[in-house]
């Protein structure tokens, strides 16, 4: 048989092991925490980035009359960024029909958008 010294030992090296194990999950944890919010972060950029292209090309550089397909496009687009402060800005600029007033929602539009992909 083990000598009671002995258990006390085994006792203590288990119990400051599983302590050690605690704190390495829940740094791990708190990692895991960390990186998946940079990741969100950086896939919302990327949908702003994305719709950003969309509306400079497919808006501010049209040499025509912007169609249903690409009207609905950006309206999907925008509203699968869930930004609320976006997709208010959009609103104004679709509902806008002077054009000072259409070119000035467009500016502040842009400036929205880019204003979001800054870190």
């Amino acid at each position: 048989m083990i000598d009671t010294k002995l258990k006390k030992i085994l006792l203590a090296t288990f119990i400051s092991l599983f302590c050690v194990s605690l704190a390495v999950n829940a740094w791990m944890g708190y990692q895991l925490s960390t990186a998946l919010r940079a990741y969100n972060a950086q896939q919302n950029d990327a949908k702003v980035l994305a719709f950003t292209g969309m509306f400079v090309e497919d808006v501010l550089m049209a040499n025509k009359e912007i169609d249903f397909d690409t009207r609905l496009a950006l309206e999907t687009a925008v509203r699968g960024l869930n930004d609320e402060d976006i997709f208010n800005q959009w609103q104004r600029f679709t509902k806008s029909s002077e054009k000072e007033g259409v070119s000035n929602e467009a500016k502040l539009l842009l400036d929205l958008l880019i204003k979001k992909i800054k870190p």
